[in-house]
């Protein structure tokens, strides 16, 4: 059967191409074809010989998703868009254009499994599969092109796990994913400009915890808390019935930060729910051993949560208060959210 070759590593394709009774060294060359100068074709690699071109057409294909629509928000310069995969299914993709710098916020699921009750891709959608690796990278891909086919930018150098999905329970192809995003025979980008954000799952299916994953890869990790109690993450957020906070605070000091480096703390800020002084203190308590920054991100109303924002004077008290106590605090307007792109839109509402 064919594979695509997007779902391989260079390793893997090397091994590959060495069972065909070819020189391994072709799969750099097909990388570079690929991820450095963005030609998907065998018959355009012009240093590839013909007879291994038909080797290649037998045995491999190069398929990405594809952009069915797309949505531009004038309030922020941001773009949704929305992608079909091969099997039909629908996901979601947001890039996020300030100057020079452009973050490609990337699913790695179609729907969700956590059923967060403030989000509309796990009470909307529910989940359906994982995203495979080319459908991760294909997504860079695809809004990379149009970005450029548009004249908007040229070049997307910041990724963002923070999608559709849970990345923590599909860490096999993000893992794959992440290596081709950072290697230099793939997309070369930095490390530091790889985020990858978790609802709170220690350990995934693969068997992995969450901190040997970021030991390993060294990449950023941003954890959406959202509530500073047990008893009302749970009632919330169905995943701390199974990873209460205190085991996952106790993950997170596993993690090795060099000395600038922090742990972002997601805090969806929502009026009257989780916004009080008292709040910020058990906040306050709950990260005191951890070297954090903390986003307030006011929450972005969807249909199956029937709550508002927190107001910017309760924002405002909230934050002081942390930044009383040394904590570096910033509050983030999540972008899009005229398009349905903001943090827990994302429910493939054209």
């Amino acid at each position: 059967m064919k594979k695509n070759i997007l779902n391989l590593s260079l390793s893997e394709l090397e091994k590959e191409i060495s069972k065909l009774n070819a020189n391994k060294f072709r799969a750099k060359q097909i990388f570079d074809w690929i991820y450095k100068k963005n030609i998907f074709d065998f018959q355009l690699m012009s240093n590839l010989p013909e007879s291994f071109k038909r080797v290649l057409y037998d045995n491999f294909y190069i398929k990405i998703p594809i952009i069915s629509n797309e949505k531009h928000s004038p309030s922020d310069n941001s773009y949704k868009f929305l992608l079909q995969t091969s099997d039909k299914n629908l996901i979601e993709s947001i890039a996020i254009i300030e100057n020079k710098r452009v973050t490609l916020c990337v699913s790695c699921m179609v729907g969700c499994p956590l059923g967060c009750k403030f989000c509309a891709t796990g009470t909307e959608l529910k989940f359906k599969r994982n995203l495979d690796t080319s459908e991760i990278v294909g997504q860079y891909i695809a809004v990379q092109n149009y970005l450029k086919k548009n004249g908007i930018s040229e070049n997307i150098n910041n990724v963002v796990f923070m999608g559709m999905g849970e990345p923590f329970l599909n860490t096999n192809n993000v893992e794959k994913s992440i290596e081709l995003f950072t290697q230099k025979d793939g997309f070369g980008i930095s490390k530091n400009k790889i985020t990858i954000s978790t609802a709170g799952v220690t350990k995934s299916p693969s068997g992995i915890s969450l901190s040997d994953f970021i030991n390993k890869h060294q990449i950023k990790l941003a954890v959406s808390i959202n509530f500073p109690t047990d008893k009302q993450r749970s009632q919330f957020m169905p995943i701390n019935k199974k990873t209460p906070l205190n085991e996952l605070i106790d993950e997170l000091k596993k993690i090795n930060l060099k000395k600038r480096d922090y742990i972002t703390i997601e805090y969806l800020m929502i009026e009257k729910i989780n916004d009080t002084l008292l709040h910020a203190q058990q906040l306050r308590n709950l990260l005191k051993s951890l070297k954090v920054k903390i986003n307030l991100i006011p929450y972005n109303p969807v249909k199956m949560f029937k709550a508002k924002p927190s107001t910017e004077n309760q924002i405002t008290e909230f934050s002081n208060f942390l930044r009383s106590k040394s904590i570096f605090v910033s509050v983030r307007r999540s972008k899009g959210k005229d398009v349905l792109g903001g943090c827990g839109q994302f429910a493939l509402k054209e």
